[in-house]
């Protein structure tokens, strides 16, 4: 909580609750995809490839955050659908920051034509090609400690070695890409 200034003679305090997690970003003109690349539950992974090439099909840039890849979307994602009062059910997308809809909602607005008015403001790709860094996927295996998740400490004052965490890579041992990460 966090205390202000009273706006009024009475002398009184006034507090207000604000949110503990850290604001998200502006997204205005932008759409962003929460998808998964695991392709144990074959629909939602096949959802998930549909949404994607629709929008490539429009030639619109797009952000797509893989939860399978990065924990952080998933926990963004699930406060963002909170928000909103919506199930994180993946696909899910957001276009200028607000809720649009899943793979049923999407596949709807594109089959019936209403998606031209909505992506008129958003950037346009004109050869949309893949990043020869990470081969699209926006992320990499951390150079530090090469996907392992564990880096090497020798001691100063042996000849011992002790394996401790990275703490250059998320919890899949991957940084985002330096060439393409948004």
């Amino acid at each position: 909580s966090k205390c202000v200034k009273p706006l009024s003679s009475n002398g009184r305090l006034l507090c207000f609750l604000w949110p503990s997690q850290p604001e998200l970003t502006p997204e205005f003109g932008r759409i962003v995809i929460y998808t998964t690349s695991f392709r144990v539950v074959r629909t939602t992974f096949e959802r998930c490839e549909l949404v994607r090439k629709i929008f490539q099909n429009h030639r619109v840039k797009f952000i797509e955050k893989n939860i399978a890849l990065d924990s952080e979307y998933g926990k963004e994602l699930e406060t963002r659908c909170k928000r909103v009062g919506e199930p994180p059910s993946l696909p899910v997308v957001f276009i200028d920051g607000h809720y649009l809809g899943g793979a049923e909602k999407i596949l709807a607005m594109n089959e019936l034509g209403e998606f031209q008015d909505l992506l008129n403001k958003i950037e346009r790709v004109q050869h949309p090609n893949t990043c020869q860094t990470c081969g699209g996927f926006a992320f990499v295996p951390c150079p530090m400690c090469h996907g392992s998740k564990m880096s090497v400490f020798r001691n100063c004052f042996t000849d011992s070695f002790k394996a401790l965490k990275c703490t250059a890579c998320n919890e899949n041992g991957l940084q985002p890409c330096s060439s393409c990460s948004h």
